[in-house]
C-alpha cells in the first residue's frame, strides 16, 4: 500500500471554512504504520487535531486515534464527531448511523439528528477551583471581568479544562495570554503536561453570557498551550462537554437538564457553534451530549513513501 486516503473536514460549522478543521485517515489497510508516522503526518498537517481510523467495523465500533501536532489524546470532541462523518458518509457510505468509536478514553456513542452528529460525553471528573484575581491576571484583564456569581473549576471528560467566567463579551474579546506566564501557571498549579498526574497538559475555556448571536446563549473562547505557544482553538467539543458538566454540577440554569448554544472561534475568523445538551441522571452520574454539523471539504491520497523509516 503506497498511499493513505484522508479526508478534510470542517466540524462545529454552518458551512465550509467556518468551523474547527479536521483530517481523517483511512488506515485501516496500514498495519505497520507506526505511532511515529501518525505523529509526523498530524504535525505536517498541523490542525488542532487529526484522526486515524485504524480498524473495527460497525458492530464492534471503530478504532480511532487521535493526534494533535504534539502528542497523542485520549479524547477530543471535534475529531470525534468528524470522524463519525466520514465514517457514516465516505467509508460505510450509510449517511447517518448511530456508531460507537474505539477512543484512548474508551468507548464514545454517536447518534445523529438528521444529518448532524452528537457524541456521548464520558463521566466528568471535577478538580479545584482557582482565585478570580490570579486567573484575571493571567488573561490580562482587571479582576472585575470575573463573573464571581461562577466558581472558576477544573473539569475533565478525558481532556482538561479550567472554566472561566467572564462577565462581558467584551472582557472576553480582550483576553490575551502570555506564553511565559500561561506555562508558568500551568506549572504551579501542577497543569503542564510534564508535572499533571496524567500528563496532559490542562487548556482554558473562558466564557460569557454576553453572545454575538441573541438566540444562543454563551460565547466561549479556548486557550491551549501547545509546542511551546499559546493556540486558540476555534471550537473545541470536548470543553464543550466540560462546560455542560460544569453547568449542571453548579446549578447554573437551574435543576435537572440544561440545553444551550455556545458560540466560539468568532475572534479567530472561524464562526462555529456548539450544541449541548445534558442532565444529571443521578447524583454525580451524568449524561452529557454535545452535536454540531459538519462540512465536507476535500479528499486525498497521503504517499507513505516519505514515512520510510519513522
Amino acid at each position: 500500500m503506497h498511499t493513505l486516503p484522508f479526508y478534510l473536514v470542517d466540524v462545529f460549522a454552518a458551512a465550509p471554512y467556518q468551523g474547527n478543521q479536521l483530517a481523517v485517515f483511512d488506515a485501516r489497510r496500514a498495519t505497520a504504520l507506526a505511532t511515529k508516522a501518525m505523529q509526523a503526518m498530524a504535525r505536517e498537517i498541523n490542525f488542532q487535531e487529526t484522526t486515524f481510523i485504524t480498524g473495527g467495523s460497525l458492530e464492534a465500533g471503530f478504532d480511532v486515534r487521535i493526534f494533535t501536532p504534539e502528542y497523542e489524546v485520549p479524547f477530543a470532541g471535534h475529531p470525534t464527531l468528524g470522524t463519525s462523518w466520514v465514517i457514516a458518509n465516505r467509508l460505510l457510505q450509510t449517511g447517518p448511523v448511530p456508531l460507537t468509536l474505539q477512543l484512548g478514553v474508551g468507548p464514545i456513542r454517536v447518534r445523529w439528528e438528521g444529518d448532524t452528529p452528537w457524541l456521548t460525553a464520558a463521566q466528568p471528573r471535577f478538580g479545584p477551583t482557582y482565585a478570580p484575581a490570579d486567573v484575571a491576571q493571567l488573561l490580562n484583564l482587571p479582576p472585575d471581568t470575573i463573573d464571581d456569581g461562577w466558581a472558576i473549576e477544573w473539569v475533565s471528560t478525558g481532556l482538561n479544562y479550567v472554566i472561566v467566567p467572564l462577565r462581558s463579551l467584551d472582557a472576553l474579546r480582550r483576553v490575551r495570554l502570555d506564553v511565559g506566564t500561561f506555562e508558568a501557571w500551568l506549572l504551579r498549579h501542577q497543569l503542564h503536561k510534564t508535572n499533571s498526574p496524567d500528563r496532559l497538559h490542562t487548556s482554558l475555556y473562558v466564557v460569557s453570557q454576553e453572545t454575538y448571536a441573541p438566540h444562543n446563549q454563551l460565547t466561549a473562547r479556548m486557550f491551549c498551550f501547545e509546542q511551546g505557544k499559546v493556540a486558540e482553538d476555534p471550537a473545541t467539543g470536548s470543553a464543550g462537554s466540560c462546560l455542560l458538566a460544569y453547568l449542571l454540577k453548579n446549578g447554573i440554569y437551574g435543576d435537572g437538564a440544561v440545553q444551550v448554544r455556545v458560540e466560539q472561534g468568532y475572534e479567530v475568523g472561524r464562526p462555529s457553534l456548539l450544541e449541548l445538551a445534558g442532565s444529571i441522571v443521578e447524583p454525580g452520574t451524568y449524561d452529557l451530549q454535545v452535536g454540531g454539523q459538519v462540512q465536507y471539504v476535500a479528499a486525498g491520497e497521503w504517499t507513505l513513501s516519505n514515512l520510510i523509516g519513522l
